[in-house]
């Protein structure tokens, strides 16, 4: 018994120990450490390749990266690839770290090394963005570390809103210009981000089905809600650093010679945003019938 509790405690301290160091390289580039990692530390690092690409909610992960910094810095940069992705589990959360490569359009296409970094809960209700940046050069001060435990406080801050999200709204609720926008169909385009809030939504009730395609889910109406009256154009709530966004699309899922061909499916999701307007740390909750097991199985 006492052999098994030293045992322990070290097994305990060496983690601590590695995790220390993981947190100096802010979660990133940690590939010289991972020689050292304790058994049972529950951190994984993973390289992509051509024949083992990231999984789709990785680069979804990298595409919500960029539509944050964007949205903070007014550019506006588009995912060109994942270089790799770690992952921490320590529940009720799993702490992501995702390095993708960024093309510029305004800077002539030209590439950007580019960092993120998710909480995500554990039952796919929320996940919170607390890092989402060009990587720093060499002789840059890199402030991953500090923004790692700053997220820690936030994500354990007792004040922080869990409330339930609101249901669909009412029939003429959107005939509240003040409040609502309802998004034109030509301008899903141009802010494609709204269709990365809809697959989050969509993709981590279904993970475990084999044969989800998200290229069949189709958006058929968005509206935005934001207590926010001051703003000049009714688009501009799109914007808006805490909103609410309905959305209404289907899913038409494949034909297969299992299942046969399963007929097309309307659902709803509703995703709130906050943003802290001092830190820029930004986080999604999710909420809608977007759980399609029965579709498939």
């Amino acid at each position: 018994m006492g052999d098994s509790s030293v045992k322990m405690r070290e097994g305990f301290r060496r983690e601590r120990e590695f995790m220390g160091k993981v947190r100096q390289c802010g979660g990133f580039d940690i590939e010289h450490l991972m020689k050292a990692k304790p058994g049972l530390c529950n951190f994984v690092a993973s390289e992509t390749t051509k024949d083992k690409p990231a999984p789709r909610y990785i680069v979804l992960y990298a595409r919500l990266g960029i539509h944050k910094y964007n949205m903070i810095q007014g550019t506006n940069l588009e995912l060109h690839g994942i270089e790799k992705y770690n992952v921490l589990r320590k529940i009720p959360y799993f702490i992501h770290f995702v390095t993708a490569v960024a093309k510029d359009p305004a800077a002539g296409g030209s590439l950007v090394t580019f960092q993120t970094s998710f909480y995500e809960e554990v039952y796919g209700k929320s996940l919170s963005c607390f890092i989402a940046r060009p990587k720093p050069g060499p002789h840059e001060e890199d402030n991953a570390y500090n923004l790692w435990v700053q997220s820690d406080n936030e994500s354990d801050d007792e004040t922080e809103d869990k409330s339930e999200l609101p249901e669909w709204p009412g029939e003429n609720a959107f005939d509240d210009k003040k409040h609502y926008y309802v998004v034109e169909k030509s301008e899903l385009g141009k802010n494609d981000w709204i269709r990365v809030y809809l697959e989050l939504a969509f993709l981590v009730p279904n993970l475990s089905i084999r044969s989800l395609d998200l290229s069949k889910v189709v958006i058929t109406k968005v509206a935005v809600y934001t207590s926010d009256e001051d703003m000049a154009l009714p688009n501009e709530k799109l914007n808006a650093r805490n909103a609410i966004f309905y959305i209404k699309y289907k899913y038409c899922p494949n034909e297969n010679e299992d299942h046969g061909c399963k007929p097309t499916r309307d659902g709803v999701a509703i995703v709130r945003r906050k943003m802290d307007k001092i830190s820029g740390y930004t986080t999604l909750s999710f909420q809608g019938d977007c759980n399609w097991r029965d579709t498939f199985l």
